[in-house]
């Protein structure tokens, strides 16, 4: 594919370069017949994109979904359009069925058999080739000479990207997820702990400006996703609050987000247009006497809360004139003072402190503030010393890890002693500039369930090694329990096990039985499994015997709804539900024909 093309397709603009990256290879693998290695990387890339488009993309390309594993991690990716996810479940369903036909009981033989040829004709025209293809390769006996596999017909390389990435549209109401309305409380405690992006950036937009600030903190926020949540907010005073945080108060990236949103306030507008060009006049330098006065006369214009930027640009890229902005500075200070009625407030301390200054106060720091201030000096041997601070806790260095740059991410990994400290190296792995050597070592010290949970979820980790090994090792951590902690490690997840590890919990048919008896069970475990297509029949006979079923509809659709649930369990509940219930779910492409025909 050429550059010209996709420097032209509008949706790249909301890509991270993370994202930008796995379409430009996506597009390149395509027209191609997939080596082994490639079939690893896009399978890797559909169980762990957050992206519709790009999951979108696999999707609609046939050749790569007559390879199962692709097929079923885009059916487990809860990111996957729900139209398409829907299908692709179906399929998943039907080779469930198909394998567990030979060893179902007799008397069941016939009625299975009628499901799976029921479900088979229930599939989109398109996805019937590519379940037959790979029915064939389930029969097909190995033999010495093989066979040429078949394949559906390659792409071609120059297709359009916008239509073939664009998500279907919504599904029909009886299909959509269930999205209770949270209390504020719930609300804080997500705002400063959800992993899931899209979440946070509608968090970080709200109205409410508590929850703004509790979403502002969470420690996955990166200059992106900050980027493109001042893009999209309404709320001007969301503006003030970013500019006031020292975390972001020196980014680029921030800076130009909010000079460019189209809600941002005009003074807060004016104050970093004025930084800006000043600090371009700067960088060109003064050629004749005009120059010289319109650098004076932004000088002029230049507002208090933006020297420090300017303080720091210097200090980088033009450190001889930085007696020039300290001239400026204490001519405003001189301005102001004699303008004042001699009752002057006190200067902040520390604004204009030497290099020498701010390394004795990251010696003798005892404070949180001090600590945190000097964790994120521009100076690395500020961060050097602080470091070596026996005062500094963990609850400082832990709420700094994820806006530390490479080099200090680096540095903290391999320090002597914080280095070695499980809570410092779980967040460590979560850093976007971290290698991935450094963050492959990091991972073998992690075996909580929750832990390498955590990694998996994280959209902004770009390493895709790490994430296939934190699931190698959490499939080796799950196998190595006995029946009981299989259970507390799936009710401690919600459930989010059955995601990541679909075969290794599925097909452990005695424990699913013990945690679906339970009474009290958590609802969001019962709707997973229920809605889960190769979740084993008899524990969706238990579920559907369950006392919360009845205060869950959700849970009684996707029962409804599932191909596997028992014939009697399923007419039995459908004529639990209204008239108007039972009309949405007859909209649904899905619903199974024994139960279409009772309507």
């Amino acid at each position: 594919m050429s550059v010209e093309p996709e420097e032209e397709l509008s949706f790249l603009a909301l890509l991270t370069r993370q994202e930008q990256l796995h379409f430009r290879n996506l597009t390149l693998i395509r027209p191609q017949l997939p080596t082994n290695l490639q079939l690893q990387l896009i399978e890797g890339l559909a169980r762990n994109l957050t992206t519709p488009r790009l999951l979108t993309l696999i999707a609609r390309t046939p050749h790569w979904l007559i390879h199962g594993p692709i097929l079923q991690a885009l059916a487990e990716n809860e990111h996957t359009p729900e139209a398409i996810r829907r299908d692709l479940e179906m399929a998943v369903s039907l080779f469930d069925m198909m394998r567990e036909l030979d060893h179902a009981p007799a008397a069941e033989k016939e009625e299975r058999s009628e499901t799976v040829k029921a479900i088979y004709q229930q599939l989109r025209p398109d996805l019937k080739p590519i379940v037959k293809a790979q029915a064939k390769q389930m029969a097909k006996q190995v033999q010495a000479t093989g066979t040429t596999a078949e394949l559906p017909p390659l792409p071609l390389a120059e297709q359009d990207w916008e239509a073939l990435t664009a998500p279907p549209k919504a599904p029909s109401q009886a299909e959509e997820s269930y999205a209770p309305i949270l209390p504020r409380s719930e609300l804080l405690l997500r705002a400063a702990s959800t992993h899931q992006v899209e979440e946070l950036c509608a968090l970080l937009t709200d109205t409410d400006a508590e929850i703004r600030s509790s979403a502002l903190h969470n420690p996955i926020v990166t200059e992106e996703i900050l980027a493109s949540s001042l893009q999209q907010s309404r709320v001007s005073d969301f503006f003030d609050e970013v500019y006031g945080e020292a975390r972001w108060y020196f980014r680029d990236v921030v800076r130009t987000a909010i000079r460019s949103a189209p809600a941002s306030p005009g003074d807060l507008c004016r104050k970093l247009w004025i930084s800006e060009d000043l600090l371009h006049r700067l960088d060109q330098g003064t050629r004749n006497r005009a120059d010289t006065h319109r650098i004076v006369s932004l000088f002029s214009q230049l507002d208090e809360s933006e020297y420090q930027y300017i303080t720091l640009w210097a200090k980088r890229s033009a450190p001889n004139l930085l007696r020039v902005v300290k001239y400026f500075y204490d001519r405003l200070q001189r301005r102001r003072s004699s303008q004042a009625s001699g009752f002057t407030a006190p200067q902040a301390e520390g604004r204009w402190a030497s290099l020498e200054d701010r390394v004795f106060g990251a010696n003798q720091a005892t404070q949180p503030d001090q600590f945190l201030a000097a964790l994120m000096d521009p100076d690395f041997s500020v961060f050097l010393v602080v470091l070596e601070n026996p005062g500094l806790s963990p609850k400082e260095l832990l709420a700094s890890i994820p806006s530390l740059d490479q080099l200090r991410a680096e540095r903290l990994a391999n320090h002597s002693s914080w280095g070695e400290n499980p809570a410092v190296q779980e967040a460590l792995v979560h850093n976007i500039y971290l290698s991935e050597h450094t963050s492959l070592r990091l991972l073998h010290n992690l075996h909580a369930p929750r832990a390498l949970l955590d990694v998996l979820r994280d959209p902004r980790i770009p390493h895709m090694e790490v994430k296939n090994r934190a699931q190698d090792v959490l499939r080796a951590t799950y196998l190595a329990m006995d029946s009981q902690h299989r259970i507390l490690a799936l009710r401690s997840t919600g459930g989010e096990l059955i995601r990541y590890l679909p075969q290794e919990v599925l097909q452990d048919e005695s424990t699913l039985s013990q945690l679906v008896s339970d009474r009290q069970l958590d609802p969001s475990i019962l709707l997973r499994l229920a809605r889960n297509k190769q979740t084993p029949r008899n524990v969706l006979a238990i579920i559907a015997q369950h006392p919360i079923m009845m205060a869950h509809p959700p849970i009684m659709s996707e029962l409804l709804l599932n191909p596997k649930t028992p014939r009697e369990s399923a007419i039995r509940i459908w004529g639990l539900l209204s008239e108007s219930e039972q009309q949405q779910l007859l909209k649904s492409p899905h619903l199974p024909a024994t139960l279409r025909s009772l309507a």
